[in-house]
């Protein structure tokens, strides 16, 4: 572990050897295709994928480069990613165990340095951008993508305490201003930003993680629709499920 992260580190890993077995079966979604349509990379490209867990972004973007190395602190979530890949028959990405806030990688390296859904789960997502803007730095793009909350503080503080009440290894979700904040601090010069606008079924969410609070998050979303106090997240009722906003962040950038 890093120094000065091992509490986070340990969290992170924790929930994520519980759930890797349901992540290791996730599939590459439209949303995400979408996302990676937008980016251009030569055939002989060498891509990192930072926090990578079970390597979805990996996979997906293996078949237009000659390396996907994948990095990622959990054991588990990588052993998944590497069986994934086996299954499907992707044969070009490299797993390796590494922290975020330190890659084991030379001065621009990749042509392409990404990381998805994990700055929320680093306590400084700074040190990370950093690092991914190094290895990428001189010829290479930086490409995160994450969920957002809204700019308001006082929601945006509630969003998150939501957050790590259902997942204790959640640290922060940024707003837009803050992510592409992120980018702009590491040196990368901005060529694409945009919003994904996507919902969440509470009940899917709370099955990926937090059944054992799934009664106390269901009230704080109740409460809202029921008149009560915001939670930054915008539930609203379809049918006899409840949905909320989860919308996604996406920065890509020259280093």
């Amino acid at each position: 572990m890093v120094p000065g992260y091992s509490e986070q580190h340990r969290l992170v890993q924790e929930k994520f050897t519980q759930h890797a077995e349901r992540w290791g079966h996730m599939q590459v979604d439209d949303d995400l295709q979408a996302i990676l349509g937008r980016i251009r990379l030569s055939p002989d490209a060498r891509v990192l994928d930072v926090a990578a867990g079970s390597a979805l972004l990996s996979r997906a973007l293996a078949p237009r480069v000659r390396e996907v190395v994948a990095t990622d602190i959990t054991a588990a979530m990588l052993a998944r990613g590497r069986e994934a890949a086996q299954r499907e028959g992707i044969s070009n990405i490299t797993f390796v165990e590494a922290a975020a806030e330190s890659l084991p990688f030379d001065d621009g390296a990749f042509d392409l340095v990404m990381t998805r859904f994990s700055l929320h789960h680093i306590t400084e997502p700074q040190s990370v951008v950093n690092e991914m803007t190094r290895v990428a730095r001189g010829r290479g793009q930086v490409l995160v993508i994450d969920m957002l909350v809204e700019d308001d503080p006082v929601l945006s503080e509630r969003a998150n305490a939501i957050e790590r009440l259902r997942d204790p290894s959640h640290a922060w979700t940024p707003t837009f201003s803050q992510l592409r904040g992120y980018v702009e601090t590491a040196g990368g010069k901005i060529v694409d930003s945009f919003l994904q606008e996507r919902t969440r079924d509470l009940d899917d969410w709370i099955k990926l993680s937090g059944e054992e609070v799934r009664d106390e998050l269901r009230a704080v979303f109740e409460a809202e629709l029921n008149g009560g106090d915001k939670t930054g997240l915008r539930p609203f009722r379809d049918g006899d499920a409840v949905r909320f906003a989860h919308p996604l962040g996406i920065v890509l950038a020259q280093a």
